[in-house]
């Protein structure tokens, strides 16, 4: 029986990052310490995003998604973990993909680096947006940030089933590994 597999890159692999579609202009915008706490308590929906100074991009109406709510909570309490409160919008931190001026997901690092400068990424892009190169793009943008910033390895776990984002990690030249046994 073969174990299953998570892509993984590292830094042996340096990436140029891939293209999403021609007519589409794909941002990562670091999210706002303060949008983020607003996300997190529920008392902020699309329309009154546009509406804030910090948040500069209009909101898909699919966004925030329940996977952002909860990448921010693990990402919130990763900071509060290793470096205290979280003030500003650290290095390693969560970004917003912003396509031709509207946030259609968001990407980041589920924390800071480990010890062994390892970083993990997650990602998500609103189901309208999907199938478009989005994802494949953001991805390619925050694993070269992540060089950038000294991370030596850069690792993502996908579900079984999620090819499409397996996909993603594969063509930003992560490559599979058996997971660890329990």
């Amino acid at each position: 029986r073969s174990l299953p597999e998570e892509p993984m890159a590292t830094s042996q692999r340096r990436l140029t990052p891939t293209r999403a579609d021609a007519s589409a202009d794909v941002q990562l915008i670091p999210l706002p310490v303060g949008v983020a706490r607003l996300m997190l308590s529920g008392r902020l929906r699309p329309a009154q995003a546009e509406g804030l100074e910090a948040s500069k991009s209009r909101w898909h109406p699919q966004y925030p998604m329940l996977d952002s709510i909860d990448a921010i909570a693990m990402v919130f309490a990763a900071h509060r973990a290793m470096m205290g409160a979280v003030k500003e919008s650290p290095a390693w931190w969560i970004h917003q993909i912003v396509v031709d001026g509207l946030v259609v997901g968001d990407i980041g690092f589920h924390g800071p680096p480990s010890p062994e400068r390892a970083v993990e990424i997650g990602y998500s892009v609103v189901p309208a947006w999907r199938g478009h190169g989005v994802a494949t793009r953001a991805c390619g943008l925050i694993v070269q940030q992540a060089w950038q910033d000294g991370a030596d390895t850069v690792v993502a776990e996908t579900e079984d089933g999620n090819v499409a984002s397996q996909a993603v990690l594969l063509r930003n030249g992560f490559q599979r590994r058996p997971m660890a046994s329990s």
